[in-house]
């Protein structure tokens, strides 16, 4: 038979043996709980990664369209102002090919005429035509220098003008 100090002896050994169990089993549960924090941290880490690395590429796709759009406006803007340019020299060169018509008109008529008096109005008319001309020229000059400069400043070369608009304007490359 077992004594009483026996007995409390086994319970105290079963409650220690007990314990210990509970406490390698917490342990066990403690290290299984650490792996999966560990492997959440790890996968956690690794989408992060991709997510940062998607980012990282979608800015660049992004930074490189924005960079590509806005080289369009510029290039359509300049394109623009060259087509106006042209477009307002076009205007002038006519201008410049109806007085120059005119003068022959009135030079071929001052030579045929007769009369002092007519031919003294001929080269009025002639004489207001060949100022007309200068201010008309005179004016595309100073627009062609500004012009000029304007498209250089925004990025574009000067367009090809025609030779007939050219030579009616007596236009030279600055």
């Amino acid at each position: 038979m077992i004594s009483p100090n026996q007995t409390q002896f086994l319970l105290i050994a079963l409650r220690t043996a007990a314990g210990a169990a509970v406490n390698k089993a917490q342990g066990e549960i403690g290290r299984a709980k650490l792996r999966t924090l560990e492997a959440e941290y790890f996968h956690k880490e690794q989408m992060r990664g991709m997510e940062l690395a998607h980012e990282r590429q979608m800015f660049g796709m992004k930074a490189e369209l924005m960079r590509a759009l806005i080289s369009a406006l510029v290039e359509q803007r300049v394109d623009a102002v060259r087509q106006g340019f042209v477009e307002a020299l076009s205007v002038y060169a006519e201008q410049c090919r109806h007085y120059m018509a005119q003068q022959d008109r009135y030079a071929d008529a001052e030579i045929k005429a007769t009369d002092p008096l007519e031919r003294a109005n001929l080269r009025t008319r002639l004489t207001e035509i060949d100022l007309n001309l200068g201010k008309i020229r005179a004016d595309v000059a100073k627009l062609y220098r500004e012009m000029t400069n304007v498209i250089l400043l925004i990025g574009g070369n000067m367009p090809q003008i025609a030779g007939n608009d050219q030579q009616a304007l007596r236009l030279t490359n600055p």
